[in-house]
């Protein structure tokens, strides 16, 4: 790309600016390959990597790219700034982009294109063979820059259908197993409403459709003067409710949801811990006074008290205080809400199984502490403080805020 002068100086502390972001970018990609090969396991060491119990290999690009002990990555991640599974996700495009795109690698490193869309290809290379890649770096590298995300699509269908048929038919066939219906709870915000997103059989989507227009077509009919979009949605609701157009033999099932919501009486909104969001008090109340709902007030949870039990399982009761005052994995950076429940001082060394000494892990990161020497202590309920394997330490906050 042929670098333009403007007359405007802004704009030209603006392109400036740029080309220093991309430099910089480019520089931290370089660091990390740099890292890589420093911690790149040789064929022995790759086999040893085999047993999980030692540290479980990473082949976090395609095939010819070189094997990476996890835990080390978990330190490379933090580096970066990001979480486990972004920090690997990066490293993984990085090490696709050097070994087996290599020239759009020299675009980037010659600030020709943008990291950014290397990685988009890179994300969708790294599952083909390497004679599918070599293609998609031939025929890509040249145009990246202009050519659309349906072209980069397609060259990569193309690689795949020509030197991996077998896994293109795989693909073909596990596409009718994509379908689903997501709620979006965690994107819920005090306005009170979710998007919903779904991929449906055809027939069924002209099903639902058919009874979302009749449904809104009812509640019309019935005096709402609402948008015809509002309507339709008030159908869907009516439907998860009462399966009002459904021919199921089945009873209309009232709201079975528990809503840990921490507030006071001067208080107008709370946060849901089912959703980590934010709701408005009269959200709540709304909820609460619809019909078929059943409401049923339960003992407050005092997240500073530590019960205990003598046995090597948690009671709910401990379960429960633990996962409200820790609320996902509490590695750094993590987020995940499928997890163990670790005990920061072993069990089987005389660590209690009580609230102050359990912590909320997901599987990578309880791998990492039992197996990767990774280590972390409670300097209170909800602080965590963590060491890596380098030694360097990382706080993680799960207290409640005022």
């Amino acid at each position: 790309m042929t670098r333009l002068r403007s007359s405007d100086p802004l704009l030209e502390s603006v392109r400036t600016r740029r080309q220093a972001e991309a430099r910089d970018q480019v520089a931290t990609l370089t660091a990390v390959l740099d890292w890589a090969v420093a911690n790149t396991a040789d064929d022995a060491e790759a086999a040893e990597l085999l047993d999980p119990m030692v540290e479980p290999a990473l082949h976090l690009g395609g095939p010819g790219c070189p094997v990476i002990g996890e835990y080390a990555a978990l330190d490379l991640a933090l580096s970066l700034g990001m979480s486990t599974d972004g920090g690997l996700a990066y490293l993984g495009k990085a090490l696709e982009l050097r070994h087996r795109l290599p020239r759009l690698y020299a675009r980037v490193v010659g600030l020709e294109v943008s990291l950014w869309k290397v990685f988009r290809v890179a994300e969708q290379t790294i599952a083909l063979p390497p004679a599918g890649a070599t293609h998609v770096d031939r025929v890509i590298s040249p145009f990246l820059h202009t050519c659309s995300w349906a072209q980069v699509d397609r060259a990569v269908d193309s690689a795949r259908a020509a030197y991996d048929p077998a896994e293109a038919e795989r693909r073909r066939l596990v596409a009718a197993e994509g379908r689903h219906a997501s709620v979006h709870l965690t994107d819920a915000t005090t306005t009170g409403t979710v998007e919903v997103t779904a991929t449906l059989d055809l027939a069924d989507a002209l099903d639902l459709e058919t009874a979302l227009r009749e449904g809104a077509q009812v509640l019309a009919d019935l005096g709402s003067t609402e948008t015809l979009d509002v309507r339709r949605s008030q159908a869907l609701g009516e439907m998860a409710r009462h399966q009002l157009t459904l021919d199921l033999d089945t009873i209309g099932a009232s709201r079975g949801v528990t809503i840990y919501a921490h507030l006071t009486a001067e208080d107008t909104s709370a946060v849901l811990d089912n959703t980590l969001t934010p709701v408005l008090v009269e959200q709540v109340r709304q909820w609460c006074e619809t019909a078929g709902t059943k409401v049923t007030i339960k003992p407050v949870i005092d997240l500073a008290s530590d019960p205990t039990t003598t046995a090597y399982r948690p009671t709910e009761t401990i379960r429960e205080q633990v996962h409200l005052r820790d609320r996902t994995c509490v590695f750094p950076d993590c987020g995940r809400r499928h997890v163990d429940l670790d005990h920061i001082h072993p069990f089987d060394l005389g660590g209690p199984t009580s609230a102050h000494n359990l912590a909320m892990l997901c599987r990578r990161h309880h791998r990492a502490k039992t197996h990767g020497r990774w280590s972390y202590r409670m300097l209170e309920p909800g602080l965590y403080e963590w060491t890596s394997p380098t030694g360097a330490t990382y706080t993680v906050d799960r207290r409640r805020r005022p």
